[in-house]
């Protein structure tokens, strides 16, 4: 997958103006980077989750033993796809077959990718697939945490909720509306443009490798 360079947003510069301007000189960025190609790893994501499903490899030792020790009951031969991809009357492999059928004929997204991977990523670190990479993300905003003290001020996001916006224009965003949905979109000018004032509020989140993207790790 071709590396979106980070040093051309610029940060220090972004982090000085004011949050609409920032966000508009941003919007900008994403309409030159989505015309740049990269190489989508959707075909080998899918197919590392119908081989972990079908050949039902074993659990780690350590994950016996803490469920073990917990009492609970939980199938470790499962997926969790995003909700747009889940048909309540499909099983997993299913749902993956649907979702590798409907990106047969058109792209898929990087932030599609990141989910998918950032979601199962247990499948990867347990040694049963080889380690697909996820895109890296080409900014993360999220709500600033607030004192219990703290005066609430005209305009305040007074809730939790965060965006991630991809290189491709894709993004993933959670209770924007403050409505607890979760959002898997293709094209991040269209929150851009409903809401600017909430995201011009957010503060910046730096991605951390094996966090945020790249080889996702359970202690990053």
């Amino acid at each position: 997958m071709a590396e979106f360079d980070m040093n051309s947003v610029p940060s220090a510069e972004l982090s000085m103006v004011p949050g609409e301007e920032r966000l508009k000189n941003f919007m900008e960025l994403v309409q030159a980077e989505k015309t740049k190609p990269w190489e989508s790893r959707l075909q080998d994501i899918l197919d590392s989750f119908e081989d972990f499903l079908t050949l039902r490899p074993e659990p780690p030792q350590s994950w016996l033993d803490n469920y073990a020790a917990s009492g609970k009951k939980f199938d470790y031969h499962q997926v969790v796809l995003p909700q747009d991809f889940q048909d309540p009357y499909e099983d997993d492999l299913g749902n993956i077959r649907r979702l590798r059928g409907e990106f047969e004929r058109v792209p898929s997204t990087m932030a599609l990718e990141h989910e998918l991977i950032s979601r199962n990523y247990f499948i990867y670190e347990n040694g049963h697939a080889d380690p697909i990479a996820a895109p890296r993300p080409m900014l993360m905003l999220e709500s600033k945490d607030r004192d219990d003290d703290q005066e609430e001020e005209e305009g305040d996001i007074t809730w939790d909720c965060c965006i991630s916006i991809f290189p491709d224009g894709s993004y993933t965003s959670y209770n924007l509306d403050h409505d607890d949905e979760e959002v898997l979109g293709e094209d991040f000018k269209a929150v851009f443009e409903k809401h600017i004032e909430t995201l011009s509020k957010m503060q910046l989140v730096i991605p951390v490798e094996g966090r945020d993207y790249g080889i996702l790790r359970s202690d990053a």
